[in-house]
């Protein structure tokens, strides 16, 4: 008798899910010479070599992370982005019906699984290849996003992504940090310094999203590890987490990475001179963006109490980031 998949290995789930794949090969006109795990993050990910030589990509989404909406949402702004820019950003494969996703039902495995084929991307992460001028790029970059976010206004009506207005702004997203069942991770100080910060962070989301008018689709995650480098190219990847906002939340992520580095307020500045180079700087007050790099420490630490093992040392240094932010040690 099989074991259920709940009672599997990581290594066991991984190879219930190849069968997922083959499954969704199915529907594509390529012939299959490989098949071969690449990673688990939230969702997991295949490399697909055809007899032809070429390499994609095969996205299994995860339930917990997004939905079918905002899978579609994923699409339609990839595929605009391809038809209406130069920026290299992933592309989806259409299936021999002429869709992107497939939903598919596997034995074995539970549930319907969503599933999406890119086109393999080159290159190595930006994190690796950090440089003032890949900075300058990568700003210039994010301010092609949203002059193109815009040009889409108003969206289609099947095109429903969630809205980053809040700190925790996932649909059904479980907040553990001040119940009992996590009082091991978390002091009653700790529980208080984050029930301070979300009151700021949430006063300030309430202030951007006041005026719907400049209300776009943003990428959500756009940080060094999520931009590839490649022949002195970037490529803007991983729009899974896109949704509505505002270009300065887009740009709070972006430079909430890397600010240990000593080299930080060089890069910092480089972006900005690369986005204005292209759009004008979002006019907001000077604790705006502080605040929304906060906010998604937060929804991290929170997440992290959730799902990662023996997550202490990573909520007490973050912890200690938010209480320097409240206290005002921290310095954008």
């Amino acid at each position: 008798m099989k074991k259920r998949y709940e009672d599997l290995t990581r290594l066991g789930k991984i190879r219930r899910l190849r069968k997922v794949v083959f499954k969704v090969m199915e529907d594509y006109d390529i012939e299959v010479e490989e098949v071969k795990f690449l990673t688990i993050e939230t969702n997991t990910m295949f490399v697909v070599r055809t007899k032809a030589g070429e390499r994609f990509v095969l996205r299994i989404y995860s339930d917990e992370e997004t939905t079918l909406n905002e899978n579609q949402a994923e699409i339609f702004w990839l595929t605009s982005l391809l038809r209406d820019t130069d920026l290299r950003v992933p592309e989806p494969v259409a299936r021999k019906d002429g869709d992107y996703i497939s939903i598919v039902t596997v034995p074995d495995v539970p549930e319907d699984r969503r599933c999406v084929l890119f086109k393999w991307i080159p290159g190595n992460t930006l994190e690796e290849n950090l440089s003032p001028e890949n900075y300058y790029k990568l700003g210039q970059g994010l301010a092609e996003l949203h002059q193109h976010a815009r040009s889409l206004n108003p969206l289609p009506a099947q095109i429903n992504p969630k809205k980053w207005d809040k700190v925790f702004y996932y649909p059904d997203e479980p907040v553990v940090y001040n119940t009992p069942e996590y009082n091991h991770l978390f002091t009653e100080d700790s529980i208080q310094i984050i029930d301070q910060a979300i009151l700021k962070a949430n006063k300030v989301f309430a202030d951007l999203f006041s005026d719907l008018d400049g209300l776009i689709l943003i990428h959500g995650d756009l940080h060094f590890w999520n931009v590839h480098c490649h022949r002195e190219e970037l490529y803007l990847i991983d729009f899974e987490d896109l949704n509505l906002g505002y270009p300065v939340q887009d740009i709070s992520v972006t430079l909430s990475y890397g600010r240990h580095r000593d080299d930080y307020q060089e890069l910092k500045k480089s972006f900005i001179k690369g986005y204005t180079s292209i759009l004008e700087w979002p006019e907001v007050e000077e604790r705006v963006i502080p605040t929304l790099m906060i906010a998604r420490k937060i929804m991290f630490i929170n997440y992290a109490a959730r799902v990662i093992n023996e997550p202490g040392e990573y909520i007490k240094s973050r912890i200690d980031e938010v209480r320097k932010f409240l206290t005002g040690e921290e310095i954008w």
